[in-house]
């Protein structure tokens, strides 16, 4: 089944067309708000990204109950709406000249914990409209292929625009791409009946979160695949979000431009790579997530000791092929292996890791550039994507 195939069902059409919109807008976002916690803080800005994942974390912990209990198209768009309006408050200060460290921490971690309701009730709502497992493949992939094609779209228009707008002003494109998919997504989910809800109200916050765990006990190669990610966003966020942006700041005459092309060089791997996998069942799960892990790792070890922005980029276009690989697998066995109601609780357990994962890399990444150095420091995450790699050929894993 071709990747466009779900763009014939007019809701899944709708709802694909509000994810290009949010998508870009959240890689506008992620460029601009790394290079405006550098400016503010250098270094040290791996702590402010710490504490915006811990925010994301501390929703997918927490707030896990909303996605159980209310209905999902309501969260996605509320979600939305409120990140928008705190986006255009950071905007109104950054054009006021009263952008501080604290207006801009606090506002981060605002916008992480209303994001970290949408992702779990956006994949609750997939089942729902794509039923039939070769369209939900088909429209994981073209919805997946969204993030990545925002990832070469985004980081181009930073390189092409960072010349007449200041980082801060990207913020405004996020917020009104944020509004136009809320618009889409009211329309494309209007009339779904609500999702599937716990029985009952939960005993404690992390209810939603032990079942999450119940779901994948005894399936180790789920086990494998939700520890993997969060080892896999560490390297992430020592190399390409923090570490590339620092390496660069100290060694090129032109380090926003050349990150912006080195980010798209790294969406152009991602939108590939999803392409290629899209037509194709992964029959073999496993062997995509090794794969994931090995390409991101020789990718990272490479992108520091690149002699030239040519063969930077090169390196970012191996690494970005990980993505892919990894997340339509995962979805593949949430979607194989789960009711439709489920999905969301596994998911969510996903998206722990995957924040988890994160606020570890940037809770160390200042000790570790202080310790060798941006360059070697990203290096090191990738030999570590190599031995989570590694791990995945073990009998255990093999078995699930």
């Amino acid at each position: 089944m071709s990747i466009l195939t779900p763009l014939a069902r007019r809701p899944l059409a709708l709802l694909w067309g509000g994810q290009v919109f949010a998508a870009v807008g959240q890689e506008l976002y992620t460029v601009a708000v790394v290079w405006i916690a550098t400016g503010l803080a250098g270094a040290l800005a791996g702590y402010l990204a710490a504490l915006q994942t811990a925010a994301l974390l501390a929703g997918s912990l927490f707030l896990g109950q909303l996605t159980e209990r209310l209905r999902h198209p309501s969260l996605m768009v509320g979600a939305h709406l409120l990140r928008a309006a705190l986006l255009v408050l950071l905007v109104a200060l950054d054009s006021a000249g009263l952008m501080g460290i604290a207006a801009f921490t606090a506002a981060i971690v605002a916008i992480a914990l209303a994001a970290s309701v949408f992702e779990p009730a956006l994949q609750a709502t997939i089942p729902v409209l794509a039923p039939e497992p070769a369209l939900r493949h088909a429209t994981n992939g073209l919805f997946d292929g969204t993030r990545r094609m925002a990832r070469v779209a985004a980081p181009a228009i930073v390189a092409a625009g960072n010349q007449w707008l200041a980082a801060g002003q990207f913020l405004a494109l996020t917020a009104a791409g944020l509004v136009a998919s809320a618009l889409l997504v009211r329309r494309a989910t209007r009339g779904l009946p609500p999702a599937a809800a716990a029985a009952g109200l939960y005993r404690h916050p992390f209810a939603a979160v032990a079942r999450g765990i119940a779901l994948v006990r005894g399936d180790p190669l789920m086990i494998y695949g939700i520890v993997g990610n969060g080892i896999g966003n560490l390297g992430w966020a020592v190399g390409p979000l923090l570490g590339m942006v620092l390496h660069l700041r100290a060694t090129s005459a032109d380090p926003l431009t050349d990150y912006g092309l080195t980010m798209t060089a790294y969406g152009v791997g991602n939108l590939g790579a999803n392409l290629w996998l899209s037509a194709r069942a992964p029959r073999r799960p496993l062997a995509w997530l090794v794969t994931s892990r090995v390409l991101f790792g020789l990718g990272l070890v490479a992108m520091p000791f690149a002699p030239g922005l040519a063969a930077l980029m090169a390196a970012a276009f191996v690494a970005g092929c990980n993505g892919p690989f990894e997340s339509l697998a995962m979805l593949h066995l949430m979607q194989s292996r789960h009711e439709p109601a489920d999905v969301a609780r596994v998911y969510r357990l996903q998206m722990i890791a995957i924040f988890a994962g994160l606020l570890a890399g940037y809770a160390a990444a200042p000790g570790l550039f202080a310790l060798a150095g941006p360059g070697p420091a990203v290096a090191a995450a990738g030999v570590l994507m190599l031995a989570t790699a590694a791990a995945g050929l073990l009998p255990a894993v093999r078995r699930g």
